[in-house]
């Protein structure tokens, strides 16, 4: 019988190299996008809270703090192991935007300690670490993409991604507007914080929207170009609307901000219906990559079925990559926001909306899980051979 380890006692993976080789250089690599993991989790498991499916929700949150805080082992290991890659990463523009999902996941836990463990000090200590962290990240990736003469056209440099952007500003307002009113004495603080960032983010949304849109129409768009983070044209939207659902109803708290309270509601439902606009048109582009990426003739029947299966399943047709999760964040907060705008009287008739769709996120989110698996089971163990490993990452 053969041994799964060579003579000097070291353990290998199947296609010969040891396991720890495997691990460093996967370590190496690492995808800084690997927060979106957690932010797209995190999402699903407060939607199904506002849903009140707790057995859905709770599970969900559990696990979700666990993979925080795993990632964030992982990325300091990564960080004292292979510094100068770290840094390549903030300088690549293919990259660095994704780094961005670190503050956005960082606040979704924060909003999960507040509404699942009522851990109001972790909440806060989670939002103050977002706070401090956020300007001089997102100073420093636009500064990377204005300098430099080396620059590549904008329609080759930018995706989806760059509207992180947008959802890192939200996330932050929606904590902070969670956080404002148990912040006795330094509640009117947090609220302009929270207020500014959501003003901020609110016209910065048109402008980067606009940008991606452009790198859309210029030129012909290949089934491999359409990747996960597209659909946070829509995310981005989303969160506003929570943003806006979050701080609208609570300004009426806080003296001087009564005025401010139905404005925010208004525009906020304009920027739901800016969500809801583009889930037909991302819904259809997906179905046109799935059954075309990668694919000889006629697609497979399940494919045709059910395209959001090749994001866990097949052989040479299988698509997950770290950024898929771009996709699943996206469903997953217009399910949350659409909730919490029905909340508010005028729009009740909103509420039918996330029964359904809250599903389909959490399919995709487990068909993305599933996806996640494979690939790591790829790099540690070499399981799945045959498959093409160019349509996998980690």
């Amino acid at each position: 019988m053969t041994e799964p380890s060579d003579t000097d006692g070291r353990l290998n993976s199947a296609d010969g190299t040891t396991i720890a080789t495997r691990i460093g250089g996967a370590l190496e690599v690492l995808d800084p996008a690997y927060f979106g993991f957690v932010m797209s989790t995190g999402i699903i498991s407060i939607a199904f809270l506002e849903l009140n499916v707790p057995i859905v929700a709770r599970p969900l949150a559990v696990f979700n703090v666990a993979c925080y805080a795993l990632l964030l082992a992982v990325f300091a290991v990564r960080t004292a192991v292979f510094p100068e890659r770290t840094l390549a990463d903030l300088r690549d523009r293919d990259r660095h935007w994704g780094t961005l999902t670190f503050i956005v996941a960082t606040n979704t836990v924060g909003v999960q300690f507040l509404l699942f463990f009522d851990a109001f000090a972790g909440a806060i200590a989670l939002w103050a670490v977002a706070v401090i962290a956020t300007p001089p990240l997102l100073y420093y990736l636009f500064a990377t993409e204005f300098i430099g003469a080396g620059k590549v056209d904008v329609s080759e440099r930018i995706d989806g991604a760059f509207l992180l952007v947008i959802v890192c500003m939200q996330s932050l307002a929606v904590l902070g507007g969670l956080l404002a009113e148990l912040l006795a004495g330094y509640g009117n603080v947090v609220v302009l914080l929270s207020m500014s960032y959501f003003g901020s983010g609110y016209v910065l949304y048109f402008v980067v929207v606009t940008v991606v849109t452009y790198r859309l129409l210029d030129g012909p768009i290949r089934p491999d170009d359409w990747t996960g983070p597209y659909w946070i044209t829509m995310g981005a939207a989303a969160i506003t609307t929570l943003a806006g659902t979050t701080l609208g109803p609570r300004l009426a708290a806080f003296q001087g901000w009564e005025p401010y309270a139905p404005v925010i509601v208004g525009v906020t439902f304009l920027a739901w219906a800016i969500a809801s606009w583009w889930i037909p048109l991302l819904l259809a582009i997906d179905v046109w990559k799935f059954l075309t990426d990668g694919v000889d003739g006629r697609p497979p029947i399940w494919v045709i079925v059910a395209p959001w299966l090749r994001l866990g399943f097949g052989r040479g047709v299988h698509t997950y990559s770290p950024t898929a999760w771009g996709r699943v964040f996206p469903m997953g907060m217009y399910t949350a926001c659409t909730l919490n705008l029905a909340g508010i009287g005028t729009f009740g008739l909103l509420s039918v909306v996330p029964v359904y769709w809250s599903w389909f996120a959490l399919v995709v989110w487990a068909l993305t899980l599933v996806g996640m698996a494979r690939a790591l089971g790829r790099v540690f163990f070499s399981i799945d051979p045959t498959e093409e490993p160019a349509r996998e990452s980690v």
